[in-house]
């Protein structure tokens, strides 16, 4: 496991453990166990875990947002389930894996991007409404990322 891996189960591992207030804290509780790292560093490691500031009855305190979580497991699942992306130039179409069009067409619909209208799913194909003709080319790029690197 990467330094930086290590470093990330250790932060989760004390959030859900300690009631932590600030950065600072977090920042001194990773230092007494060998880890020290910048400020900077910190941040970027709780916004890829997805950690948020919540009122607890001590007053502030950091947590895991478990949505995050979930949505990125969700978000690498779905993009294994997609085959296929292409664009007309008004309509963008996915295939997917048989029986997968419907939850890849739920994933799509709960981003709540403004470029996506709405979806139609069948069992293996998702319609893409875009929000303007212009806007396909984005959306097939965003859906290419979930892939990573899917030939269109």
């Amino acid at each position: 496991m990467s330094d930086r891996s290590q470093r990330r189960v250790l932060i989760s591992r004390l959030l859900q453990s300690e009631e932590v207030g600030s950065q600072e804290e977090l920042l001194r509780l990773l230092a007494e166990r060998g880890v020290v790292v910048t400020q900077a560093t910190l941040s970027r490691d709780m916004r890829d875990l997805g950690v948020v500031r919540t009122r607890g009855p001590e007053g502030p305190r950091y947590t895991l947002d478990q949505r995050t979580r979930y949505m990125s497991a969700l978000r690498e699942v779905v993009g294994m389930e997609i085959l296929d992306v292409r664009t007309n130039g008004q309509l963008v179409v996915l295939r997917t894996l048989p029986g997968r069009a419907e939850g890849v067409a739920g994933f799509l619909d709960a981003l709540d991007e403004d470029d996506i209208l709405g979806t139609i799913a069948g069992d293996d194909t998702v319609f893409i409404a875009p929000s303007s003709p212009e806007r396909c080319p984005a959306i097939v790029a965003a859906i290419l990322a979930l892939t990573d690197g899917l030939e269109s």
